[in-house]
């Protein structure tokens, strides 16, 4: 139930890291600062490569509360720009407005000169699963951690850790804020989360929620098979799933219908 990860991509297909030599050494330089940070905090650091659609996960305990990993300190490839084992446990519907932050952020630092992109992050507070199974709320930030040499972003650092409280409001508390300034900008996503589907979709979700076939939904309102099976296949697109019985499950879950 991975929403808004082709919008994500796009934004770092669009740095076109391609067309540059990226040096090795930036990347081992990231990777051993993130080690470090695990090493210090015993929290999880994830670098994300946008010039090759891979990340680097190190974890300390945090990882063996969570599930990420059997022993402590560890480090796993992944051939993914996100890390799915961790976004795997995170609560469905904070997930989607984790995406959503990390959106607006990077459409943010893009807009900006490449001084301004480093000392900008993006941070809040989700709901995992740990290994039993029990939602916890982390603390998660996310930032650009290395610009390429023509000022692209490159490397992005994300960072969880098990937060102090407990219990939390409604929402995840989006900000991005900027260490240089110190202005903190505080974001809502209710009016982006009622716009990941259309309504026509909203309409066909609860038809077949209803156990309508597809004949039976271009009946009631009147559009052809065929469209409708294009609507299916958008929202199944759009949320990630396999059918559209998972993709009822998931929009609930988001609360997008």
């Amino acid at each position: 139930m991975d929403i808004l990860r082709k919008e994500l991509n796009d934004i770092y297909s669009a740095q076109r890291l391609g067309l540059e030599l990226l040096p090795s050494a930036g990347l081992t330089e990231v990777r051993e600062m993130a080690a470090a940070v695990v090493k210090a905090t015993d929290a999880c650091a994830v670098i994300t490569d946008a010039s090759c659609d891979r990340c680097y996960i190190y974890s300390g305990r945090f990882g063996e509360l969570m599930g990420f990993s059997d022993r402590t300190p560890s480090c796993v490839t992944a051939d993914s720009s996100d890390e799915d084992v961790i976004y795997n446990r995170i609560h469905p519907e904070d997930l989607v407005d984790k995406r959503m932050l990390e959106y607006e952020y990077f459409k943010r630092v893009g807009a900006m000169d490449p001084e301004g992109r480093m000392h900008t992050r993006a941070t809040c507070c989700l709901r995992m699963k740990d290994r039993a199974g029990a939602y916890r709320y982390i603390d998660n930030s996310t930032r650009v951690a290395r610009l390429s040499p023509r000022g692209k972003i490159w490397l992005i650092l994300c960072l969880y850790d098990l937060a102090p409280e407990q219990h939390g409001d409604e929402g995840i508390t989006p900000r991005i804020v900027d260490s240089a300034t110190g202005e903190i900008s505080s974001l809502s996503f209710e009016a982006g989360r009622r716009h990941i589907l259309t309504e026509r979709e909203k309409q066909i979700m609860r038809l077949i929620q209803q156990g309508r076939a597809s004949k039976q939904i271009a009946a009631a309102l009147g559009i052809s098979v065929n469209t409708v099976n294009r609507h299916r296949q958008n929202i199944i697109s759009k949320l990630s799933v396999g059918n559209s019985v998972e993709a009822i499950t998931a929009a609930k879950a988001m609360r997008l219908l």
